[in-house]
This record gives C-alpha cells, structure tokens and sequence, in this order.
C-alpha cells in the first residue's frame, strides 16, 4: 500500500464509537450503488463475496447428514464390542486371574477397565451426534420463529442452562436434546459398568463321578431274609450317627457333582392297635408282662423289593410290681421305590442332600434290584429290632427289664434301670433313617465279594469346581446400550430432517459471522444501537431484525 494511501480500517477505527452522532457511517454502502462500503467489503469478504446469494450447502448438507450416521455408527459398533468383548470373558476362569508383568500384578479389575473405556467411546460418539443435532435444531427454530436478544442469550447458552424461562416455555425440544446430550454420558456410565463382575462361581468341567447301580449286582445273592455284613453294619451306623455315610475320596478338589439313582424310601403311619397285636407276641403283653418295645419286619408281596416294619412303642418308668408307662404306640412302615436326585458337595468337607421322588413300583423291576431294596429295608428292621419287656416275676417287689435291642444303645431313646425315653418322634424319623441309608448308598460298595460293585461310573459325568469368573450380565448392557442408540436415532432423524428442509446451519466462526453481518443487521445497527429486546429470525442462514410475518 503506497504510503499516501489511507487505510480504511484505520480511517475507521480512528473516530468515535458505534452510536456517536458523529460516527463517519461505519456500516453505510456508498451513495453510489455501484461503490460498495470498503469495510463493510471486508466483512463480507471473509465468507462470500459483496452481495452474493447464500452459498449452495449442498455438499455441506450431506457432509453434515454423514457425520451424524457416522457418530452414530462408530458408537453402536462399539457398543457391539463392548458386548463381545464381556461374553468372550464370561464365566472363563482364565480371563479372571491375575495378569503379571515382571514384578507388577494386575488383579481382574483390568475387564473392568477396560470396559468402562469402552463405555466412555459410547457416549462420546453418540454424545458427538446429538451435539450435532442441537446445532441443526437451533437454526431451525430460528428460521421458524423470532427471538428477542436477551432470548438468544439463553438459547445459545441452553447446554449447560436448560432450566432456563426461555428454554423450557420458547424452546422446550431444544432443552429436551440439551438434557438427552447431558444426561447420555451419566446414563452410560451408571447402568453400564454393573454389568461386568467377579465372581465365585461353580464351573462345569468333566471328572470321573459313581452312581448308585444295582444291575448285574446282589448285595443279598444266598437269601432275602439273610443280609449282608456290610449292609447290617451301615443301617446300624446311620441309625448310631442320625446321619448319612459320606463318600471319603473326591473326585475334584472343591467341587460338587449331583447324580441320580433308585433307591427304597420309607413311609410311615400310626396303625390301630388290634391291627398289630397278630404280628407280636401275645405272651409279652399280660398282667406280669409289659412290652416296652417290640418290631416286626414282614415282605410286602404286591411288590417285588417292599419291606413292611412294625413298630409297638412306650415310654415310662420302671418302678413297684406296675410301673408307670405310656399307652403303647404302634407304627407302621412300608419301603417305597424312590428316585434320589443326590447332591455331594466337597466343599469343607463332605455333605450329602438329596431331593426324593417317589415312584410306583413295576413288576418289570429286575430282581437285583428288587433284592436290594429288601436286603436294605430289612437291614433297617432288623437294627430297630428286638424286644424289650418289663417283667414282674411272682412275690417280686418289683419288676425288671428284659431285653436289650440294639435302639437303647442310641440316641434314639435314653434307657436307664429306671426308665425309659424316646428322643424323637418315631414317625417323622424313620422316614429320615431311611432316607440316611439310600444317600449313604454312594459310600461304597455293598457287594459281598470284590467282583461286582453297587457302583458304577456315571458316562461323561461333569464336577463343578468353584473358579472366581467373570460374570456378564448381558440383559443390562443391551438395554441401556439399546435404548441410547434409539434414542440417540430419533435425534439424529430430526437433526437431518433439518437439513434436508434446508433450515439447518453451523456453529463456526465463520457462520456466525455471515450471519451476523446480513444487509439487515449492518442497516438495523446503523440506524440505533440494537437493544435488548430486539426481535430477530433467521432467513437462509442469516440473522434478520423483525418478527415472522
């Protein structure tokens, strides 16, 4: 610029302000229409050139239209990645343990962190979409209505106030996107991260496991009367411990394995007197003698493998040549065929439970099996059995007692020279005792010779091992992650429904100032000075003073 040129910017600026009386027309054109205002050339001149017509936003429209399906897209596919990435770690004992790094450790919360890291690229990038859509709203409201400035002011600053007067009554869809903007990221990163955690859990894994298997076996292989040693023995200890036999080797270390077989159950109920009195002897019961405790085992012959046990019970002191005893109670007890859903548990220690379904019996029932369900339920009369009596002999001061079974030695009654007492009742318990014997079943084998065994292998039997594991609860994650994404759609629909109506704009630098500087504006400002309730609107993406007509 030659030296003894003038400066127009500096000609301008050099006098008073904007409003002065005196102020050389900052934002006047020339009287001459063909002489444009030098400034007012410069202003423009920065996105178009003098008086030229809105730019064709075509490709801009589609720019903007692809950043939202973009933004959107790269969120829902991490989203996916998200999901793959936890189901590919759940319930995988090796994903859960500790990472080493020379002599660092990284515990299983590195799943966590990472995950919240992808939850965080959710948010951002469907947060991204809906910033963009705000944008696109905002120009649309404005080419749709008119604002006065000091409504502006809360509009544009509706992102971080949209509590605002303005906001909630003028432009309430507006506040709506702001609140869906803010509130994505705090939705994401509350629901999100719980679905992921670490836990305890039992792991299916293959181990060599027995069930309980009487075919091609005879625990009782000379006689049904006549039991074997081994069973004898175990009826007289569940009946001495009150409680079940448990397997003494594991096939895994802290780990459980259930398996199901058949085996007798036992039903009990009170009889009439005058129904058992044929089954005992009558002799035990007259003016000298008084039967204290007597059992009956008999063979229930309408089904193969039943056992019938009767039970004439009383409790009472022995004392004088009378005593003071209870009325008698008679029970009676029938073997069922049962199918035992067993649970072992080898976690501290060795429990044993099981579920019992009771099952008709069937002629078809091989005679091994039938074998052993009377060899066992007979094994349990016969450890309840014997016979004990109060006697008093003639010119006796007093009486004695005969007998001693096998039950006064446990703790199923206290027996003292001078009494007698029941511990339990008879008719819930030895139902118990028999349930005891078939869970005890799995022990060992009951056979008496080493060739057979009541044990079998279970094929593809499967132990569950308690590993700590990553549990994903994919319900949730899908949820919130569903439920952003629509959301996050129908945002994105209404952004680009404003652009394809061509009522959408951008936020830059540069646009505002294409719309702050239209032809209206600089007129308006050279007139007064713009106060602020001045009503203003858009039209073709520039601010014009005025209401909509």
């Amino acid at each position: 610029m030659a030296e003894n040129e003038e400066d127009p910017f500096a000609r301008h600026y050099a006098g008073p302000t904007i409003g002065d009386s005196e102020h050389p027309k900052l934002f006047t054109t020339s009287e001459n229409p063909t002489e444009a205002n030098p400034l007012e050339s410069r202003i423009r001149g920065v996105t178009f050139e003098n008086e030229s017509p809105r730019r064709d936003n075509t490709p801009a429209s589609k720019a903007v239209v692809l950043k939202f399906l973009l933004f959107t897209s790269i969120g829902a596919l991490f989203a996916i990645f998200h999901h793959i990435f936890y189901m590919m770690l759940s319930h995988h004992p090796k994903f859960a343990s500790p990472l080493k790094f020379g002599h660092s450790t990284i515990g299983p919360s590195w799943a966590l962190t990472v995950g919240n890291g992808l939850s965080w690229l959710v948010q951002l990038f469907y947060t991204l979409a809906i910033g963009g859509v705000l944008v696109q709203r905002f120009w649309h409201l404005l080419h749709d209505r008119h604002f006065t400035l000091n409504e502006m002011n809360d509009v544009f600053s509706i992102t971080s106030a949209f509590y605002t007067k303005t906001a909630i009554f003028r432009v309430p869809g507006l506040a709506l996107f702001a609140v869906i903007s803010l509130g994505m990221g705090a939705v994401i990163s509350t629901f999100v991260p719980p679905s992921l955690a670490v836990s305890v859990r039992p792991l299916s894994e293959p181990c060599n496991i027995f069930t309980v298997d009487f075919t091609g076996t005879s625990i009782d292989p000379n006689s049904t009367i006549f039991k074997t040693p081994a069973v004898d023995h175990l009826a007289r200890q569940v009946i001495f411990t009150q409680s079940n036999v448990v397997p003494q080797s594991s096939p895994c270390s802290n780990c459980t394995y259930n398996v199901t077989y058949s085996a007798p159950a036992l039903t009990c109920e009170r009889v009439p007197l005058a129904a058992t009195l044929p089954f005992f002897h009558p002799e035990l019961e007259s003016a000298t003698h008084t039967t204290i405790w007597n059992t009956s085992v008999l063979l229930d012959p309408p089904n193969p493998g039943s056992v019938s046990i009767l039970i004439w019970s009383r409790v009472g002191s022995f004392s004088g040549t009378t005593g003071n005893y209870s009325d008698p109670e008679t029970i009676g007890c029938v073997t069922k065929n049962a199918t035992y859903h067993v649970n072992v548990d080898h976690r501290n220690g060795t429990r044993v439970t099981a579920n019992v379904d009771i099952v008709p019996f069937s002629q078809n029932i091989p005679n091994e099996t039938a074998l052993a369900f009377e060899a066992l339920g007979q094994s349990l009369g016969s450890a309840l059995g014997g016979t004990m009596v109060f006697n008093v002999p003639p010119k006796a001061d007093s009486g004695e007692v005969d007998g001693f079974p096998f039950i006064a030695y446990t703790t199923l009654g206290t027996y003292s020279p001078t009494s007698w007492a029941l511990n339990v009742d008879l008719l819930t318990n030895l139902p118990t005792l028999m349930h005891n014997i078939s869970t005890s079943l799995l022990a060992g084998s009951l056979t008496p010779d080493g060739t057979k065994s009541t044990l079998s292998p279970v094929p593809d039997g499967q132990c569950f091992n308690e590993s700590t594991v990553y549990v994903y609860d994919r319900v949730r994650l899908l949820v919130v992650y569903g439920v952003a994404l629509l959301v996050t759609l129908v945002c994105v629909a209404s952004g680009i429904h404003s652009v394809i109506v061509g009522r959408g704009g951008s936020m830059s630098f540069t646009s505002l100032v294409y719309a702050i500087t239209s032809p209206e504006m600089i007129e308006a400002v050279k007139e007064q000075e713009l106060s602020p309730q001045t009503v203003i609107h858009a039209v073709k993406g520039r601010f014009v003073p005025g209401e909509i007509g």
